[in-house]
């Protein structure tokens, strides 16, 4: 996982180590620095607005089980939280990727994207861009190497096939 600014926009890109496909998803400054600021370890003096429902969530005693990044409509791309309540009880929210992803990394839940978005809406760059693109491999997936989980990268290169035609991230 990245943020990059092109041209004024923050674009959230989530790489398919599998298949040398990245997803670019365009996102909010808020929640471009909400990402950042996590994957960077960076503790802001007070807790934003993804930490403190993090936080909601948790003192109800319920958890964020995973995300899906499902399809993109009317040139927007959407997403769902799997919510589990104390008592095991499952709810699907609808929820914006930038804060769906968020969400996730604080709680260390898995992110799943369809293998059809992804087929879809990915690119695979050229041998020149993959150059650029290699920053990459500088944070990969740290966590396994012991880093904590704020360095956490998510990409597709600990994917595994699960459901129906999705590609999962596991952290």
């Amino acid at each position: 996982m990245r943020i990059q600014m092109i041209s004024g926009t923050h674009v959230l890109l989530l790489r398919d180590a599998d298949e040398a496909r990245y997803l670019p998803i365009p996102i909010g400054p808020n929640e471009a620095s909400a990402i950042a600021y996590h994957l960077q370890g960076i503790t802001p003096e007070r807790p934003l607005t993804h930490d403190t429902a993090l936080r909601a969530i948790r003192a109800l005693g319920a958890s964020l089980r995973e995300v899906r990044i499902t399809e993109v409509r009317e040139e927007t791309f959407r997403a769902r939280m799997l919510m589990v309540a104390p008592n095991g009880e499952e709810a699907e929210l609808d929820a914006r990727p930038s804060d769906a992803v968020a969400l996730a990394l604080r709680a260390e839940a898995p992110i799943f994207i369809s293998a059809e978005l992804l087929s879809t809406e990915g690119i695979v760059p050229e041998a020149a861009e993959e150059e650029r693109l290699s920053l990459f491999r500088d944070f990969e997936f740290a966590r396994r190497r012991g880093a904590p989980s704020s360095a956490l990268v998510l990409l597709t290169e600990q994917c595994t096939t699960s459901g129906e035609g999705a590609r999962a991230v596991q952290p």
